[in-house]
């Protein structure tokens, strides 16, 4: 996959490389901490639509999204909106769309505008 150079320093949330690698699984740190791309429809999550309670970052547990804020799409998780605290988004986003965890920067996916598949027009 392509290499992001992401200044992981700039998050409050902070590991030692080894740290990161003894928490995730190979997959997981790939995905998260070198900004790789889960396979289309392996996410354990894509079938799971739960009626309460929010999904929160692999890697550090921040709450990212309400349960409620998640829609069927075509093989990925997908969700419309995302928590804040105040004016600080939980999720944030950087180049090309780019979308991370914005408590310890973890590579969530991209975020995709104007498709017209939620009431947001937002993809995550």
């Amino acid at each position: 996959g392509m290499k992001h150079s992401v200044d992981f320093s700039v998050y409050p949330y902070q590991l030692k490389d080894a740290e990161w690698r003894a928490k995730l699984t190979a997959e997981e740190y790939q995905v998260l901490r070198e900004c790789g791309t889960e396979s289309f429809g392996k996410g354990e999550y894509c079938a799971f639509f739960p009626k309460t309670g929010y999904f929160k970052c692999k890697g550090c547990e921040f709450p990212l999204y309400s349960s409620a804020a998640k829609f069927k799409d075509c093989g990925w998780d997908a969700y419309s909106v995302c928590f804040y605290t105040g004016e600080k988004c939980h999720v944030g986003l950087r180049d090309h769309g780019e979308v991370c965890c914005n408590n310890c920067g973890s590579h969530l996916g991209h975020c995709f505008f104007g498709e017209r598949k939620s009431a947001t027009n937002e993809r995550h």
